[in-house]
């Protein structure tokens, strides 16, 4: 495919597509939580018409956020990435964005008060349209049903036709995703850098590869977003995710959680941040409130030893998810403000970057999470969630004022910054 120039999206290099056959390179390369397509020729097909649309964002964006998180690794700026579970499609409007983003800029204020540090504003928005699952199906009464994978992939809504994973959806995401882009890049800018950074879980390989665009000098970009990480289930050291991940000059995440060894997270570290350079790896610890403090320290040391400026995000929501009498997920508050605090006090004292929050929240008032088990009847109230719970404004004002008060307390001087 030929070279063809970036159009509107901040790129200014000539760029290409990758070829069908080198996509088809990729596919056969281990991949957890890929879904069973029904029609593989229809599965091509969206991957090829992806591959001639546009890319969302382009290598001088990616590069300016790479300064950015940089700036982080220095102890110059910290992190809010917050968004919805299982983005919708049909929410990526601008009468829906708008309240998502006001609610980034609300939890940056809250971040700001204790250190003075100014705060990247990162949504998990413009292409959170897969999720990993635990289980491949549910139970519907006495029928067992495929589970919904994200808007990618199936519809939320019980019916067996709709879990039906079906390939036109690719394209109604990478469309929505686009329109929420061309928005995003309509509103005011702070100091000339957008105001809000995209990022989601490169999980879909069926979406992403196609969008991979390379420039001129061989230089790969991920252009499906600003901010692409690797999630817990899909962070194998020889799978297609992180290879994927280790190849583009976006800057890249990963997620840590309790099952992650010392020896495995440093080798991960060597494959996606090989030269650690400060600001392209971000590590996000999902380790849960009982176990961040018996876990985190060692992989903290380990990945400072190993000499990778790594950013330190903590996600305080995946590992404390619990299951209510009436079947309901949900997440103590009171749980995810500990896992918090504990989790700025150890990086701090091990010689971590203390980094940022990673969230799943959302402007509208739900009681998807409670303060503590004793309002465990309450989750029903207003749960619209399509996948796990999040948090409502009120509540993530309370996770922000949380970490603004425990990293008040941690050295802005913290040792094993990168010098």
């Amino acid at each position: 495919m030929p070279a063809r120039p970036a159009t509107g999206n901040g790129q200014n290099a000539a760029y290409e597509s990758l070829s069908g056959l080198e996509i088809a390179r990729w596919l056969p390369l281990p991949a957890a939580q890929q879904p069973k397509w029904d029609d593989p020729v229809q599965v091509a097909r969206a991957r090829a018409e992806l591959a001639e649309m546009p890319g969302l964002v382009g290598f001088d964006e990616v590069n300016r956020l790479r300064m950015l998180l940089a700036d982080v690794a220095y102890g110059r700026r910290q992190i809010i990435q917050a968004g919805d579970c299982a983005e919708d499609p049909s929410e990526c409007a601008p009468d829906e964005l708008m309240p998502k983003i006001s609610l980034l800029h609300q939890l940056a204020t809250v971040m700001r008060w204790g250190t003075g540090l100014p705060v990247v504003h990162v949504g998990r928005f413009a292409g959170q349209f897969g999720k990993p699952r635990s289980t491949s199906v549910e139970r519907l009464g006495d029928t067992e049903i495929p589970v919904f994978r994200g808007h990618a992939i199936n519809s939320p809504q019980p019916e067996p036709g709709m879990r039906r994973p079906d390939p036109v959806r690719l394209l109604t995401c990478y469309h929505a995703a686009a329109s929420a882009m061309t928005f995003l890049r309509n509103q005011p800018r702070d100091g000339g850098e957008p105001s809000v950074w995209t990022s989601h879980e490169a999980l879909l390989l069926d979406y992403e590869l196609p969008l991979l665009r390379r420039r001129l000098d061989g230089a790969l970009l991920l252009s499906s977003t600003h901010w692409p990480w690797v999630g817990d289930r899909t962070r194998q050291p020889d799978g297609a995710h992180v290879r994927l991940l280790a190849s583009v000059a976006n800057p890249v995440a990963c997620k840590v959680g309790p099952t992650t060894e010392v020896d495995e997270l440093v080798a991960l570290c060597a494959i996606l941040d090989p030269l650690r350079e400060p600001g392209r790896l971000s590590l996000i610890a999902r380790l849960g409130a009982e176990d961040v403090s018996s876990r985190l320290p060692d992989l903290v040391n380990a990945v400072r030893a190993a000499g990778h400026p790594a950013i330190w995000l903590c996600d305080p929501m995946h590992a404390n998810t619990v299951t209510t009498p009436a079947g309901r997920k949900t997440r103590y508050l009171e749980r995810i403000v500990s896992e918090v605090r504990q989790f700025t006090a150890i990086v701090g004292a091990v010689g971590g970057i203390v980094g940022g929050l990673h969230l799943e929240a959302t402007p509208a008032p739900v009681t998807e999470c409670v303060p503590n088990d004793q309002f465990v009847g309450r989750v029903d109230v207003c749960y619209t969630t399509a996948c796990d719970p999040r948090l409502n404004p009120e509540q993530a004002v309370q996770v922000a004022a949380a970490w603004n008060a425990a990293t008040a307390r941690v050295s802005a001087q913290t040792p094993g910054r990168p010098e």
